[in-house]
């Protein structure tokens, strides 16, 4: 499962989530400032939030609106952060994990569980939210330059099991001592969901939002104008083996050129949960209707076999996939643009 860290600012570097305005490439994932292009351009606002850029681009709206749109969006973002987070002791993700159990649990959190467990099960548990204390074993020997021992690695494995999630009322529950849960492969898409719902309630309907590669379109850049963005080569040669237009449609891309447990790249943030090894490919993006999906299904199809993965795509509705592999040649799933 993707578990990179919420706060790795190189995280998904794959989707740079290029905003192509007449002959001009932005990179807002880079925070690079915003020059219009002829006629009427995108209002453009960058914050720092989730460890990363989160570039939200508006159009069609009056800059006051604009402003307050934003505004409002990036407020609820900080709120969210609090409450998803793991890296943040105080959230009741965190405290879940440290105690074991959760009273009261707030309704996006509880929201978010849900939506991992959904998408787990049509995975096969591909996508898998209690790879916690694999990661953090992983993370340590990475710390402390060590290899893993094969008994820890055992023992971490042992505690990955999404069934130990017990959900009650509004109380959750871990069914074992050292279980723990992360949210890194859907929290910022769930994010980006939320933030696209913040914009349309306070009336702007056309808008990009590209959180650090998760990104959400809705309606148009301009009247009969899609937004664009870029699918980069995982290689890094500066290539780009899609670009997409997007009207109303959310895009996220996995890779294992993100977070790395060793020097050599073999274990990297995405992990089989049944394993604890890392698949050896260059990309997965998927498109999906919502953020969060997008988000969790990148991770999910980026740990499957090549082909389970595209066929999976292939059976869920509003879906559609793109795995590049290392050498740069892909493969889609069939609803996949041409």
């Amino acid at each position: 499962m993707k578990q990179s860290a919420y706060s790795d600012l190189s995280r998904r570097q794959a989707l740079r989530g290029l905003l192509m305005t007449g002959g001009l490439l932005l990179v807002p994932g880079l925070a690079r400032a915003f020059v219009p292009a002829a006629g009427a351009a995108p209002y453009v606002r960058t914050g720092f939030h989730m460890g990363t850029m989160v570039t939200i681009s508006l159009a069609r709206c009056s800059e006051a609106q604009a402003q307050e749109a934003v505004a409002a969006a990036f407020a609820e973002c900080r709120r969210l952060e609090g409450i998803l987070s793991r890296f943040d002791a105080s959230s009741p993700l965190s405290i879940l994990n440290a105690q074991g159990a959760l009273q009261d649990v707030p309704p996006e959190l509880a929201a978010v569980l849900e939506r991992a467990r959904r998408i787990g099960a049509w995975s096969n548990h591909a996508f898998n939210p209690t790879v916690l204390p694999l990661v953090r074993l992983l993370e340590q020997a990475r710390d402390a330059g060590k290899r893993v021992a094969a008994d820890d690695l055992r023992e971490a494995l042992a505690l990955v099991d999404p069934d130990g999630i017990r959900q009650n009322g509004r109380g959750v529950r871990l069914c074992r001592e050292g279980m723990g849960v992360t949210l890194d492969g859907i929290a910022k898409g769930a994010v980006v969901d939320a933030l696209g719902d913040v914009l349309r309630a306070a009336g702007c309907r056309h808008f990009l939002i590209n959180a650090g590669g998760d990104m959400l379109a809705r309606g148009e850049r301009a009247p009969g104008q899609a937004w664009r963005v870029a699918i980069e080569d995982p290689a890094g040669q500066g290539r780009f083996p899609q670009i997409l237009e997007l009207r109303d449609a959310a895009l996220a891309t996995s890779g294992g050129y993100e977070a790395r447990y060793d020097a050599a790249g073999k274990r990297h943030h995405l992990l089989r949960p049944e394993t604890g090894e890392s698949p050896e490919l260059g990309s997965m993006s998927v498109l999906a209707g919502d953020a969060a999906t997008a988000d969790a299904l990148a991770t999910a199809l980026s740990v499957m076999m090549p082909r389970d993965a595209l066929a999976l795509a292939d059976s869920l509705p509003s879906c559609a996939a793109l795995l590049v592999r290392r050498d740069g040649l892909t493969s889609a799933s069939r609803d996949w643009p041409a």
